[in-house]
C-alpha cells in the first residue's frame, strides 16, 4: 500500500459530508443512537427520500452501518460507526504515519476470551454497544466511570459486568429521579398539575398547537388595573392619605408588595381625575414636581405602567370622588384633570421614559392632535361609541370592561387566557359547518379548562399572597379583586381563517370575521352556570402566533406564517369589529389617521409615526 492510499478513504468520507443535512444525521446517530429511516425524517423534518439517500451515501463512505430488525414488522435501523477525522497539519501527518502523537493505547492491559494479555482498546470495545443502537455519549460517560476501577490483568467479561453495572446504576438514577418529580408535583398546586389530574387533554391540545394556555404556573395576573380612588378612600397600612404626595407614597408601597404575583404589565384607570381631588390646589410648580416623582418611581421598577388619561369629559363626571370634600363629583374638577392631563403628556415626553407609557382616552370630537406630538408610538381610545363602558381601562392592547361592577372602581387583571389556533381549525374542517361546530366544541372545552381552575386561582391568592390591606373606612379592603379579574379566550390567525375557509381577504369578506366573532360571543354567553367573567379578545402576542404556524408548516409540510392581528388594509373596515372584542382589540394606525379612526367605531389604535 503507498503512502498515501488511506487518504482515498477519507477523501471517501468527506465527500458523504457535502451538506449540514447529512452532518445532522449523524449527530443524531451520535446521540440517541439507531434510528430508522422514519424516524430520521421525522425528527430533523426532511423527506423520507431525502433521508434514504443520504444515509445510503453514509453508509457507502463507512459512516454508519445497517441491519434488519424485527419487531411488530420487519424495519431498518441505522447506526454510527466510529470513525476519526481530523483535518489538520498535525492530523494529516498521523493519517499517512498510521501513529497518533501522544495517544496511550491502553493505559492497562486486559486478558482477552483468548486469555492473552493485550492493552485495552476502548474503540474496540465501545464496537459491540455501537454496532447494536446504544449512543456514542452513553459510552463515554460509562467507561469513565469503570476505568477508574480498572487495573493491568482484569477480564475483559470483568470490564464488560463493570460497564454494565454503570449503565444500570444510571437508569437506576434517571428512574428515581422521575420518581422524586412526580411525588414533588403531587403536591404542587399549579395550573399544569391541576391539568394533568382533570383535564390532560387541555395539555395535548396546548402541545399540539390547537390553543395556547398562557400560564402553567403558579396562578398570577397579568395586566394588572390600579384603582387609585379605591386608596384614597381607605389607604394602604390603615391611614387615609391627604396630600397627593402622601398618595402616590401609599400606592408605590402597594405596588411593591404585589408585585411577586401581579405581572408584567400595570394600568391606571382615569389617572388625571382619580387625583384631581388631591391635586386641584397644588401650583403648576408643585403639581410637576410630584408626579416627576412619581412617574420616575414607576420607571424605576423596570415593570410597564399605562396612565389612562381622560381627553375631554368622561361619562362619569357626575359620579361621586373619593377627595377630601364629602359630596364631590368629578365634574367639579374638570379644569383640574384637564391640568394634570397636560403635565403628565409633557413629563413623560421630556422624561424619554421606557415603562411609563400613556394611553388617551378619548370623549370629545375636538381631539387635539398636537397631545400626540413627539412620541414614536401611542395608545388612543375612542370612547365615543355607544358600546365603550364607563368603566373601561387599558392596559396596552387589553381592554377591561368591567361595567358588572356597576361602580367606577376596577382593581382587575386578567387571571388566564386561553388562545384558539383558528387557522388550524379552518384547514382540518372540510366545510364552514363543521368549523363552527369544532370552534364551538374548543370554545366550550376552553372555558370548562378554566371553570376547573377558577378554585385553584382563588385558593392559591387567598392562602398565598397578600391581596388585602389595611383600611381607615373598614377594617381590611380588598386591593386586588381577584374574583372579578377577567379570564380571555383569545382568537389569532382570523385572517388566515377566512381565507381558508372562504377564499378570500378579510377585506372582501368582513362580514365572514363578524360571524366568526358573534359564534364566539354567544357561545361565551350561554355560559352563566359559570361564575366567570368570560371575554373574548384578539391575542396579538407574535410568539403565540409564530409557534402556531411552525407546528402546523411541520404537520402540513407547507411554509405557513399566520399574521398577526386583525389586517383588513382599511382600519374604517375593521373598526366594526371592535365591539365583539370585551376583552380587546387593536388597529394599527399613523398619526394622520387619527381623526378618521375617531370618526369609526373603533375602540383602541396604537398610533406610530
Amino acid at each position: 500500500m503507498g503512502k498515501y492510499d488511506v487518504l482515498v478513504e477519507v477523501a471517501s468520507k468527506l465527500r458523504a459530508l457535502d451538506n449540514d443535512v447529512k452532518l445532522k444525521i449523524l449527530v443524531l446517530l451520535v446521540e440517541e443512537g439507531s434510528k430508522s429511516i422514519t424516524d430520521i425524517s421525522k425528527e430533523l423534518d426532511i423527506n423520507f427520500s431525502t433521508a434514504h439517500k443520504y444515509l445510503e451515501q453514509l453508509e457507502a463512505a463507512g459512516l454508519v452501518t445497517s441491519k434488519q430488525v424485527s419487531e411488530n414488522r420487519l424495519k431498518r435501523l441505522f447506526y454510527v460507526r466510529d470513525f476519526d477525522i481530523e483535518l489538520s497539519p498535525k492530523g494529516l501527518s498521523e493519517l499517512i504515519s498510521g501513529k497518533k502523537k501522544g495517544e496511550v493505547r491502553g493505559k492497562f492491559k486486559v486478558l482477552n476470551e483468548n486469555g492473552e494479555f493485550v492493552d485495552f482498546d476502548e474503540k474496540l470495545f465501545a464496537q459491540k454497544y455501537l454496532k447494536r443502537g446504544m449512543p456514542r455519549g452513553t459510552i463515554v460517560n460509562a467507561l469513565n466511570i469503570i476505568l477508574e476501577q480498572a487495573y493491568d490483568g482484569i477480564t475483559l467479561i470483568e470490564l464488560r459486568r463493570l460497564f454494565k453495572q454503570a449503565l444500570e446504576k444510571k437508569v437506576e438514577n434517571i428512574y428515581e429521579v422521575f420518581e422524586q418529580i412526580e411525588e414533588a408535583d403531587k403536591h404542587k398546586r399549579t395550573y399544569a398539575h391541576l391539568m394533568d389530574l382533570v383535564h390532560p387533554d387541555a395539555l395535548d391540545r396546548h402541545a399540539n398547537g390547537d390553543i395556547f394556555i398562557r400560564n402553567l404556573r403558579d396562578p398570577k395576573l397579568f395586566n394588572f388595573v390600579h384603582d387609585l380612588k379605591g386608596t384614597i378612600t381607605h389607604g394602604i397600612q390603615g391611614k387615609r392619605p391627604k396630600t397627593l404626595h402622601n398618595l402616590f407614597a401609599q400606592t408605590l408601597v402597594a405596588i411593591k408588595a404585589i408585585s411577586e404575583y401581579v405581572h408584567p404589565t400595570h394600568a391606571f384607570q382615569s389617572f388625571n381625575y382619580q387625583i384631581a381631588p388631591l391635586a386641584a390646589n397644588l401650583s403648576e410648580l408643585e403639581l410637576s414636581k410630584e408626579l416627576r416623582e412619581f412617574l420616575t418611581a414607576l420607571e424605576a421598577t423596570k415593570t410597564k405602567f399605562y396612565i389612562n388619561l381622560e381627553i375631554g369629559e368622561p361619562r362619569f363626571v357626575k359620579l361621586m370622588t373619593s377627595g377630601l370634600n364629602e359630596n364631590d363629583l368629578y365634574f367639579s374638577y374638570n379644569k383640574a384633570a384637564e391640568k394634570i392631563l397636560h403635565t403628565v403628556i409633557d413629563l413623560i415626553k421630556k422624561g424619554n421614559f421606557t415603562y411609563v407609557r400613556p394611553v388617551l382616552k378619548i370623549w370629545t370630537n375636538k381631539f387635539d392632535d398636537r397631545l400626540m406630538s413627539g412620541f414614536k408610538e401611542i395608545y388612543i381610545a375612542n370612547m365615543k361609541p355607544a358600546w365603550q363602558t364607563v368603566n373601561a381601562s387599558y392596559v396596552g392592547t387589553h381592554r377591561f370592561d368591567t361595567s358588572w361592577k356597576r361602580i367606577r372602581d376596577s382593581k382587575v387583571g386578567t387571571i388566564q387566557t386561553i388562545t384558539i389556533n383558528l387557522p388550524k381549525i379552518a384547514a382540518r374542517t372540510k366545510s364552514e359547518k363543521e368549523f363552527f361546530v369544532e370552534l364551538k366544541k374548543l370554545v366550550d372545552d376552553s372555558a370548562e379548562y378554566i371553570f376547573n381552575m377558577l378554585e385553584l386561582t382563588l385558593g392559591e391568592f387567598l392562602r398565598k399572597h397578600k391581596t388585602t390591606f389595611e383600611s381607615e373606612q373598614r377594617g381590611r379592603w380588598d386591593y386586588v379583586h381577584v374574583n372579578d379579574s377577567a379570564y380571555h379566550i383569545a382568537l389569532t390567525g382570523i385572517n388566515d381563517a377566512v381565507k381558508i375557509l372562504s377564499g378570500s381577504s378579510l377585506d372582501k369578506n368582513l362580514k365572514f370575521a363578524e360571524k366568526i366573532l358573534k359564534f364566539c360571543n354567544d357561545a361565551l354567553s350561554e355560559k352563566k352556570d359559570i361564575p366567570l367573567r368570560l371575554e373574548l379578545k384578539e391575542a396579538r402576542i407574535k410568539d403565540v402566533t409564530d409557534r402556531f404556524s411552525a407546528l402546523d408548516s411541520k404537520m402540513s409540510g407547507k411554509n405557513l406564517s399566520y399574521s398577526v392581528g386583525l389586517d383588513c388594509g382599511d382600519f374604517k373596515a375593521s373598526a366594526k369589529l371592535h365591539k365583539y372584542f370585551i376583552g380587546g382589540h387593536c388597529v394599527d394606525i399613523s398619526k394622520n389617521q387619527v381623526q378618521e379612526f375617531l370618526k369609526t367605531d373603533g375602540g383602541l389604535a396604537f398610533v406610530k409615526g
